[in-house]
């Protein structure tokens, strides 16, 4: 706590310059930053060159538990647990789309109904994914109990073997989006359309530079949603 409050006081003099500049650590959690960043850093270095941005990917715990250390100044994630020492910005929301094999009997289909998901094979992101919570907590809201074939760590491998016809799974609309597999068909839902949220994170108890308000309001401009 004491190195934290030296380091933000030395923020605070150079804030006196007047300008953007500094350093800026940022993070983002796996099912957003590869979707958002790239472009939305690309932006944020072209208008505040004077900044020195250090990028963290992690999942939500470890997000928030570097944000509550100081570890981070700003963060990209979804849900995550109320904490005094975290505050909360949202930034919208997302829909999430069934992801099938593009031979898949839905793969036809204009909107996919709950009952259509009852006989499936699912592949998911391993537990500790926030996005994997969202989607488990859909099944259950819609009292589903599919077989789980796959729990794995990222989305491009989800996709591959949704390609390979190993089962279906559940993806943020974002990822379609930013990065379409070959070999499948991304559904909608009919209504209640499943979303996510997304937030930006920052630690209220802490100093708040120009560069983090500025990557903020870069955030907003971008739509990142």
């Amino acid at each position: 706590q004491i190195l934290a409050s030296i380091g933000d006081a030395r923020r605070c003099v150079d804030e006196l310059k007047g300008e953007v500049s500094g350093a800026l650590a940022v993070g983002a959690i796996p099912t957003i930053a590869p979707y958002v960043l790239p472009e939305l850093v690309v932006t944020f270095q072209k208008h505040y060159p004077q900044v020195t941005l250090e990028i963290v990917e992690d999942v939500t715990d470890g997000i928030t538990r570097r944000i509550e250390a100081g570890e981070l100044d700003v963060a990209l994630a979804s849900t995550c647990q109320p904490s005094p020492s975290l505050r909360r910005e949202p930034l919208g929301t997302e829909p999430l789309l069934a992801l099938v094999p593009e031979e898949h009997p839905l793969a036809k289909r204009d909107l996919v109904e709950s009952d259509d998901l009852k006989s499936q094979r699912f592949l998911l992101l391993h537990e500790m994914h926030c996005l994997s919570q969202q989607v488990n907590h859909l099944l259950e809201s819609r009292r589903l109990r599919p077989e789980i074939a796959l729990a794995g760590s990222q989305l491009s491998t989800i996709a591959n073997m949704v390609a390979a016809s190993i089962g279906i799974s559940i993806v943020p609309q974002m990822m379609v989006k930013h990065h379409a597999t070959p070999g499948c068909v991304s559904l909608p839902f009919a209504p209640p359309v499943p979303e996510r949220e997304l937030n930006f994170l920052s630690n209220p108890r802490r100093f708040q530079s120009k560069a983090a308000a500025a990557f903020r309001r870069e955030a907003d401009r971008k739509s990142v949603v």
